[in-house]
């Protein structure tokens, strides 16, 4: 699709994600750039991040994918240990730690597509490569037990500074960019074809569609992203190790995917960033009390999106919608003689 082409069919999302990021934006200043809350803030915008770049593997293409922090903590070890042990600046690291994840990605799911793995068991192939990982970088010659750490240094050179708020706007410029490529893949040939595969993959293949070349494509640009993202969410946790190969939180990037709605960027941006900033806010507030509170609020909502609304939040908007054309339809109608 055409640049041009592509502008003016998104007009109105594309503006409207500006409005959206220029609001969180100006948030610091609301909050009296409060360093928690921003730590707060800045941890659910990179999940929204994250969430957002899920929906062109999970939401579009409709693979349930369980492996997210394969990739995110494989891209984020590579720069950090890029500028750790050579001083190369993560803006050239991040996009090295991008190649790697990316090339993991064709690695898994070339065979893994190939030879027609899907559904639950592609669910349990990706949550494996997680733990698989985890296990290698455990390795004494790998990373080992300990805890790594960034360099102490501060500034645009290292992406990391003494105070949240520069590291957010950071996080939010590249939240509109992930919500740009959602777009365009949503707009072009690729996302007409990513959608009709998850709607019945053999009446796309029967259609003449190349399943395997358009689900590996779209898993790995989705890999690209977040193993770009992935030195970001190490600045934000403040250490690395082997444990960031983490299983929950690949597990609870999916299900805000799915309570977001498969397809839907706007639900797939609520999702995240509500139940994020809840779950921080438990996490603080009673998470030593009743452990993985979370956890349990994630699943209620599944069970109760699952009975009410199959279709996530993406689904409540559209049902928003309709009621209120269909309002605006009556007061016209009735004010005709």
């Amino acid at each position: 699709m055409a640049l041009s082409e592509w502008v003016r069919e998104s007009r109105k999302y594309i503006l409207g994600t500006i409005i959206l990021v220029l609001v969180l934006a100006f948030i610091p200043f609301i909050i009296g750039f409060d360093q928690y809350l921003l730590l707060i803030l800045s941890t659910a915008a990179i999940f929204a991040v994250f969430v957002v770049a899920w929906n062109i593997i999970g939401g579009y293409a409709g693979q349930l994918d369980l492996g997210a922090f394969a990739y995110i903590a494989l891209g984020g070890i590579v720069a950090a240990q890029l500028l750790v042990v050579y001083n190369i600046t993560p803006w050239i690291g991040m996009f090295v730690g991008a190649g790697v994840s990316a090339v993991l990605a064709a690695a898994i799911g070339y065979p893994t597509f190939r030879f027609g793995i899907k559904e639950v068991w592609y669910a349990l192939l990706t949550a494996a490569l997680v733990v698989i990982l985890n296990n290698i970088f455990h390795l004494p010659e790998v990373l080992g037990s300990l805890d790594h750490y960034l360099p102490p240094a501060n500034g645009w050179y290292y992406l990391k500074f003494p105070v949240y708020e520069n590291i957010y706007w950071f996080i939010l410029a590249m939240l509109a960019i992930v919500v740009f490529i959602n777009l365009w893949v949503s707009k072009s040939k690729v996302g007409y074809y990513l959608r009709a595969i998850r709607e019945d993959e053999l009446a796309a293949e029967a259609l003449g569609i190349d399943v395997r070349k358009y689900k590996l494509e779209a898993l790995v640009l989705y890999a690209a992203i977040l193993g770009f993202m992935g030195y970001v969410y190490i600045v934000i946790a403040g250490t690395y190790s082997y444990h960031t190969f983490d299983s929950p939180h690949s597990i609870a990037i999916a299900i805000m995917g799915i309570i977001g709605g498969l397809g839907s960027i706007a639900g797939a941006l609520t999702s995240a960033i509500t139940l994020k900033v809840v779950e921080e806010y438990l996490r603080a507030s009673i998470g030593a009390t009743i452990p993985g509170i979370h956890l349990l609020i994630y699943g209620l909502l599944l069970i109760i999106i699952g009975i009410f609304k199959p279709d996530g939040l993406a689904g409540i908007y559209e049902s928003l919608k309709k009621r209120r054309t269909s309002g605006r339809k009556k007061i016209s109608g009735g004010g005709n003689p």
